[in-house]
């Protein structure tokens, strides 16, 4: 008797499934094919597939795979049915491909599998099986962008949680791993450019050896900008430097036109007077030279017309001490560009010298540092300041100077826009130097000033600290070896932005006199205090005490945004304000947002206790201290955490250049 022929879609597919299980593929594939004849969406027609479909363009292209199974139809199928997403309809499809497959007919099952994307392109069971195929086939990008499709579907329709499009992810895995980094050349020529634009020069070079179609790309015409800092900035092996023939390959990258050359160590680089040439003819137009370190071999600065005509920026630590010959022609070349000059280690020839500065009128930035060498060289500072009449900023790190002054001159010509003077130095810093610097706080009495610096490292001897001595004659003091006619004996500060006395102690009297015009300006907001040591016999916490009173005409002062107050101390467990009257005069200033807090006289746990009140008192944002570290530096950073402030550990950073208002 012959079987009867199915007359719903659940008999059809449940006779397939056992003819499936039986291996009878050829039945299975006869119940299948009736279930989906069944579905109501044929309206009694017979249905055919869309041919209009490419899903494997669209990926490759990078396009939807879900607009394609959605909108993409020219041909009569799109106009005569509509989308199916009858469960009977989609499992029976499903069945028939697994069938297929089981018959080793894949394309075949792939027809089938993209029919269902077809039906019911936001159900999870096309992208399942069309994944699977195309793995089949070993397919396996094709399959990962499938995967991907269907688990963007899932997200856009509040479907990710349902077990089949877990299984979407879990299918995805293994391929993700692989395929999820793309190869950034393949995305638009904008984004592939700005990529590259943030790797490091190291990390550019290394990519050269990606693969050659990196290579053809890092290297071809309209990257040149790419090559044109050359920043060997990266600890490499001494054997690893590059040669000659590497640095003249990197040059033609950058169409010989390189801007920028930083070289952290010239030993490791092993600079060579061959290298030297070839990095100056291909930058002509150099705007920025940084050479760190002394190399072995001797060098010159060759006598070439063109070169270094353009450069602003020059930075020279540690190579002048064993060659100075290289300044005098390297400053030549530069003398109409240069704006920026960064000396680290200057010539140990223990005389006076200007350092051979030809005239540099657009030179605004200076920085010198000495690294204690056995025979400095004390610099003719005045004889710099007439070659360099545009002056803004000067830093002075450990350097002698020279007070003489040219003939015929007075301190009032020199430096008319000088704005920043940042100076340290060790115990050994002699009269002449300390006299030197006063005159270049003294200039125009201080009216162009806006930031103060000075960090003198003291120590106690029989006249007492030498660094406070010095900072004392700085503001408003004159020395009694210089003449009275060079300065006015009362400075005011009144365009002054910033004073930072580390370790300096000034009387609030004097402090008063020199920054009463900037506070009542409303311009000065950063500014140390540093309290002065107790006397023997003096209860403890007098005389802080009486230091914080002699500072009440500052309280209150609204441009304030960054204090520094170091080695106060006031009585130990105070029974009221007025004993500890720090942190109200802290809270006084309605803008104070940073502080940087110190003293040598508390131990860690009473520390902890006075930053806390502070912070209790204040707004504070930031704290920095150097005091207390460890587990009590651990605890002071949980307190400040409850109270919404930043706690660091170190001293307030110092910019340079700082940026100083016209």
């Amino acid at each position: 008797m012959a079987a009867e022929t199915p007359r719903t879609p659940e008999s059809a597919i449940a006779e397939g499934r056992q003819h499936y299980g039986a291996k009878r593929f050829k039945q299975a594939l006869e119940k299948f094919t009736r279930a989906m004849k069944l579905c109501p969406c044929t309206r009694q027609m017979k249905r055919e597939r869309c041919s209009c479909k490419n899903y494997q363009k669209v990926a490759q292209e990078g396009g939807s795979i879900f607009n394609e199974a959605m909108y993409t139809c020219t041909c009569p199928v799109g106009k005569t049915f509509n989308k199916c997403d009858n469960q009977h309809h989609i499992q029976a499809l499903d069945y028939r491909a697994a069938t297929w497959e089981a018959l080793q007919e894949l394309d075949r099952a792939r027809r089938d599998a993209e029919w269902i994307l077809e039906l019911a392109p936001r159900l999870p069971d096309g992208y399942l099986r069309l994944g699977k195929i195309a793995r089949l086939q070993k397919n396996y990008e094709f399959a990962w962008n499938v995967y991907n499709a269907g688990i963007e579907v899932g997200n856009k329709h509040q479907l990710a949680e349902s077990p089949k499009f877990q299984k979407l992810n879990t299918a995805r895995q293994p391929l993700h791993i692989r395929y999820y980094r793309r190869d950034p050349l393949k995305n638009p020529q904008e984004i592939v450019q700005r990529i590259f634009q943030y790797l490091d020069f190291a990390t550019v070079v290394r990519c050269l050896h990606v693969s050659k179609d990196w290579r053809r790309y890092l290297t071809s015409r309209g990257n040149e900008r790419l090559w044109r800092a050359l920043m060997f900035t990266k600890q490499f092996p001494h054997r690893y430097a590059p040669s000659t023939s590497s640095l003249r390959k990197l040059i033609s990258y950058s169409g010989n036109d390189v801007r920028k050359i930083v070289i952290d160590s010239l030993l490791r680089f092993r600079l060579t007077q061959q290298k030297l040439l070839v990095l100056l003819q291909g930058s002509k137009n150099l705007e920025t030279l940084e050479l760190r370190g002394n190399p072995d071999e001797d060098l010159e600065i060759p006598d070439a017309t063109g070169i270094l005509k353009k450069l602003n920026r020059v930075v020279l630590n540690d190579i002048l001490a064993g060659k100075p010959h290289l300044l005098k022609p390297l400053l030549l070349h530069a003398s109409e560009s240069l704006q920026y000059l960064h000396i680290g280690g200057l010539p140990q020839t223990g005389m006076t010298t200007g350092l051979w500065f030809p005239d540099l009128p657009n030179l605004q930035y200076l920085r010198i540092e000495e690294h204690s060498r056995p025979n400095p060289v004390r610099l003719a500072i005045w004889f710099m300041a007439q070659r360099t009449p545009r002056m803004q900023q000067i830093w002075l790190s450990d350097v002698q100077l020279s007070g003489e002054l040219p003939e015929n001159t007075k301190v009032h010509d020199y430096w008319p826009e000088l704005k920043v003077v940042v100076a340290n130095g060790s115990t050994d810093t002699d009269p002449e130097t300390a006299e030197t610097i006063q005159k270049l706080t003294s200039i125009r009495r201080g009216d162009t000033l806006q930031y103060v610096d000075f960090d003198f490292r003291w120590k106690y001897d029989e006249h007492g600290p030498l660094g406070l001595r010095t900072i004392l004659d700085m503001l408003n003091q004159e020395s009694a070896t210089v003449p009275a006619d060079e300065f006015n004996r009362d400075n005011h500060y009144k365009d002054l932005r910033s004073l930072r006395l580390a370790r300096a102690l000034i009387s609030p009297s004097t402090l008063k006199e020199a920054l009463g015009d900037a506070i009542a300006a409303r311009k000065l907001h950063t500014l140390d205090l540093i309290f002065p040591l107790e006397s023997n016999g003096t209860p403890q916490g007098a005389t802080s005490l009486q230091h914080i009173r002699e500072h009440d005409w500052l309280r209150g002062a609204e441009s304030i945004r960054c204090l520094g107050v170091s080695e106060f101390r006031f009585r130990a467990y105070p029974k009221n304000k007025d004993e500890f009257p720090l942190p109200d005069f802290l809270a006084s200033f309605p803008n104070l947002d940073t502080i940087e807090i110190n003293s040598g006289h508390y131990e860690g746990l009473e520390f902890c206790t006075v930053v806390e009140n502070i912070m209790r008192a204040t707004k504070l944002k930031k704290v920095y201290q150097t005091t207390v570290k460890g587990i009590w530096l651990d605890q002071l950073r949980e307190m400040a955490s409850k109270h919404g402030v930043e706690m660091v550990w170190g001293e307030r950073p110092r910019e340079w250049p700082l940026p100083v208002e016209e």
